[in-house]
């Protein structure tokens, strides 16, 4: 479990951190979805942001309650982001893309719980 632990947390936090960086330098292929989404231009410097803080606490060594916090934010906005897509009527693969993502940090939360579990035996 630990090792399924540390490479889908890794896997998750490289995808993060790039789009972060998209996100944080509002690149053309980051801003035009979000127009046509009909949120503000300056979202995505925020999302990159809240990204960027939940990288670090998901990166330290050590469980802590800020952890289940970062895997709940992200919850809630790849959830946000797959609704949105749905609402506006976008092709199946963006509504997807963001589940998908939720997949891989649901798979790295379960198996961190009982990476945690286990050790407490």
């Amino acid at each position: 479990m630990k090792l399924t632990y540390r490479i889908t947390t890794v896997i998750f936090l490289v995808i993060i951190f790039l789009t972060a960086i998209t996100d944080i330098t509002r690149m053309e292929f980051v801003a035009k979805p979000v127009k046509h989404l009909g949120y503000p231009d300056y979202l995505p410097i925020m999302i990159g942001s809240g990204k960027l803080i939940g990288i670090i606490i998901l990166s330290m060594p050590k469980y802590t309650r800020f952890k289940e916090w970062a895997y709940a934010g992200f919850t809630v906005l790849f959830v946000s982001a797959a609704t949105s897509h749905a609402i506006v009527g976008d092709p199946i693969g963006n509504v997807l893309a963001p589940l998908f993502l939720e997949a891989v940090l649901l798979v790295s939360y379960i198996s961190m719980v009982k990476t945690l579990s286990m050790d407490k035996r």
